[in-house]
């Protein structure tokens, strides 16, 4: 009995304990508007969001654009500016590159009304621009200064047929007074400054070197010879070049062997240009490359050389027209046919 009147006693305060207990949750109202969370026995309000911070955020966003708008202007500008200066130099090269085009022109129309036309070689063509600049003489294409310029000529395949009245021994003295050989043959020997072949010939033309090998004709080639004379001459269309080549070659005095062989060589190089300056040498190739001729049998040699300068253009040009004699086959012939491109 007296444990449970202790017992409801305790129960009695307890109730009366907890009635008067009142959490602090169900007394704490939050502010309208205020947010907040719950912890277990109260209220916890969150961090008020301070206004000094946003402003500093939306200031800190303004900055950034006024510096992204000024780069994007500085850029542009610079852009600007390389577009100016690339556009002045392109104008200025045009500008340069038409004053030398027109130099070169008058150069080239020059050296025409000299008789022969020239494709200079040097450091480049504003050496060339100087050089007309300063009216260099083009008399002497071998003079040689700090900048020099040179005709380019090609010269080949110069041939020497042999067609003695009987059989014998003959020797074939050749000398280059201008440029220096670049091929021969068959291969001669050097006496001095002549280049020397001793070959045995027969009537029809075939030759034999010491050895006994068959040759059809001697060859040779050189850098280059005396300056080439177009003061006389043709000037024939590419497609006309090799009708124009056997006729007039027939009358300088070739066989149809002889000329046949020249027309296959050089037609291909020729027949494609627009016009030929064509001109056959004479007295200037034979001072430049002197050629004699000894036969065993002391038979002297009626010689024929057929050097034929040519330089491909594009537009006719008057030119006072070559004359020849023509080439008489008595008694001991020897026939000489090359050619040299001027470029």
């Amino acid at each position: 009995m007296d444990n449970q009147n202790m017992n409801n006693g305790n129960m009695q305060e307890q109730t009366a304990a907890q009635s008067e207990y009142i959490p602090v949750q169900n007394s704490y109202q939050p502010n309208a508007g205020q947010t907040g969370s719950y912890g277990s026995n109260a209220y916890i309000p969150a961090s008020p969001q301070s206004t000094h911070n946003i402003d500093s955020v939306v200031s800190e966003l303004k900055k950034q654009k006024g510096i992204m708008i000024a780069t994007l202007v500085i850029n542009a500008l610079i852009l600007i500016v390389f577009a100016a200066i690339t556009t002045v130099m392109f104008i200025r090269v045009d500008m340069v590159t038409e004053e030398m085009a027109a130099d070169l022109a008058d150069c080239e129309e020059s050296i025409c009304k000299q008789g022969r036309t020239v494709s200079a070689i040097s450091n480049g063509m504003e050496t060339i621009v100087e050089y007309i600049n300063d009216e260099y003489s083009y008399n002497d294409p071998y003079y040689e200064d700090p900048y020099p310029i040179y005709p380019f000529i090609q010269e080949d395949k110069p041939v020497i047929y042999l067609y003695p009245e009987n059989e014998t021994d003959v020797e074939v003295r050749l000398k280059l007074n201008d440029g220096e050989m670049l091929c021969t043959y068959p291969d001669p020997v050097m006496d001095g400054d002549e280049y020397v072949w001793n070959m045995h010939a027969l009537p029809d033309g075939t030759l034999y070197d010491a050895d006994g090998t068959e040759y059809s004709y001697i060859f040779w080639e050189a850098s280059s010879y005396a300056e080439p004379d177009f003061s006389e001459g043709y000037c024939v269309k590419g497609e006309d070049t090799a009708e124009f080549l056997r006729t007039t070659l027939a009358e300088i005095g070739l066989t149809p062997a002889e000329y046949n062989e020249f027309i296959v060589y050089w037609l291909p190089k020729m027949q494609d240009n627009e016009y030929n300056l064509i001109s056959f040498q004479a007295e200037n190739y034979d001072e430049s490359c002197p050629l004699e001729i000894t036969a065993a049998d002391g038979e002297t040699a009626d010689v024929l050389r057929v050097m034929m300068a040519w330089q491909a253009v594009d537009e006719y040009v008057e030119i006072e027209p070559q004359s020849f004699d023509g080439f008489e086959r008595n008694g001991f012939s020897v026939v000489e046919w090359g050619g040299e491109e001027v470029k």
